[in-house]
């Protein structure tokens, strides 16, 4: 009787700390896979217009982002893009793509590269051109270390996070818009810097850091 009882109990035992075991691992697994809630930057906001482009499944291969979000804003005659890509676990040997290297493999040239303290934090700044069509764009790579323009950063907070046990998710950020015909780069920055202030709190509600 009393062995037929302890093995009741160490059976018992067995279940209960597989049900425990099993809870822990979705639990670690839920909290190391977090997403992106990108809906939640409206469409329409401080009197511009927003309209939610699909993008090529060749480009959505090339990327591999987990979750995009690719969006035209109008304001007045005014022009403006933004593009965030979420990736939810990034590896080593394929981190997001550098626009700097992207925008040349596109046709398109870079004209100078510089700089950006006027947001809430760094961004990179390109000026580029195809034909005769000149854009600037405002970039970042966001990860929960922080925001930064340098892919050495990028790969040392991929590192860090990962000795670390922490989640491996970052975001590339990216503001753009066109220069009109006559306009001098110095006009079209500062119009895509109140463009990029007046989001950037909506789009740290779409992310989960």
């Amino acid at each position: 009787m009393a062995s037929a009882i302890r093995v009741r109990i160490t059976l018992l035992a067995i279940i209960l700390l597989a049900a425990v075991g099993g809870y822990l691992m979705e639990t670690r697994n839920a909290r190391h896979n977090p997403r992106a809630h990108l809906e939640r930057i409206p469409l329409n906001v401080a009197g511009m217009t927003g309209q939610d482009n699909r993008l090529d499944d060749e480009i959505q291969d090339i990327l591999r982002a987990n979750q995009t979000l690719n969006r035209r804003y109008r304001s007045g005659e005014d022009t403006y893009w933004l593009f965030i890509g979420y990736f939810g676990q990034q590896e080593f040997g394929s981190q997001i793509h550098s626009p700097r290297h992207c925008y040349p493999g596109s046709g398109w040239n870079v004209l100078s590269m510089n700089r950006c303290d006027a947001l809430s934090a760094p961004a990179g700044i390109l000026e580029i051109r195809k034909n005769k069509e000149r854009r600037l764009v405002l970039y970042r790579y966001r990860t929960r270390g922080g925001a930064t323009t340098s892919e050495w950063r990028l790969k040392f907070e991929l590192a860090l996070a990962s000795l670390l046990g922490r989640p491996l998710d970052a975001a590339f950020i990216r503001f753009s818009t066109r220069l009109g015909k006559d306009e001098e780069p110095a006009a079209a920055r500062s119009r895509l810097e109140a463009f990029a202030r007046t989001l950037e709190p909506e789009i740290g509600q779409g992310l989960p850091f």
